[in-house]
């Protein structure tokens, strides 16, 4: 393991410079994106807030071994995938071969996404249109059921008037009581 120089000068973004053009880690220093670069570059964990990757940096750096230096320079950051949104137009290009060439990525790309949305909108109206289907029939059920709830309620006010006053029942009481004795015994 190489030991700094003494005449190591601390950069503007936490790097430390020694005369050999390694350039030390010092995580307090880092920015949360350097951090993540350069716990990516040492295969460990890149979740959390600055303070926890501060403290997992500076573990990692005080294991035997361990290089001090950045392992993760600023030109190895990610690359991201340009973005081809905005409509290219002619004077941008030398030749109208190339901007024919950029018109066409472009317009593949819009269309692609274009037919990305349509698709997730599709899926998303057949999601609501089942979620509605399913909501119409549990509300007739609900229905059917808070019908059958209150006639069970009413033949239940009845029974009990039959059983506490038998005597006062008139004849059309008396041809409810049989339709609800005849209905209510399971078919021989």
């Amino acid at each position: 393991m190489e030991q700094p120089t003494k005449t190591a000068k601390v950069g503007s973004s936490g790097q430390r410079q020694g005369s050999n053009d390694k350039i030390l880690c010092v995580p307090n220093k880092l920015t949360v994106e350097e951090l993540r670069d350069e716990l990516r570059a040492r295969d460990l964990s890149t979740t959390g807030l600055k303070p926890v990757l501060v403290e997992r940096l500076t573990k990692a750096l005080q294991v035997d071994g361990a290089s001090p230096y950045r392992l993760a320079l600023t030109a190895d950051k990610r690359r991201r995938r340009p973005t081809n949104k905005k409509e290219p137009k002619r004077d941008e290009y030398a030749s109208e071969q190339e901007f024919q060439l950029a018109w066409t990525r472009w317009r593949e790309s819009r269309d692609n996404n274009n037919e990305s949305v349509k698709r997730s909108r599709q899926l998303a109206k057949q999601k609501r249109d089942e979620q509605e289907r399913i909501h119409r029939e549990r509300e007739q059920q609900n229905a059917q059921l808070e019908k059958l709830v209150s006639q069970m309620r009413n033949e239940v006010v009845f029974l009990n008037k039959v059983l506490k006053t038998p005597e006062l029942l008139d004849a059309q009481e008396l041809a409810q009581l049989e339709d609800l004795l005849t209905r209510g015994m399971p078919p021989v």
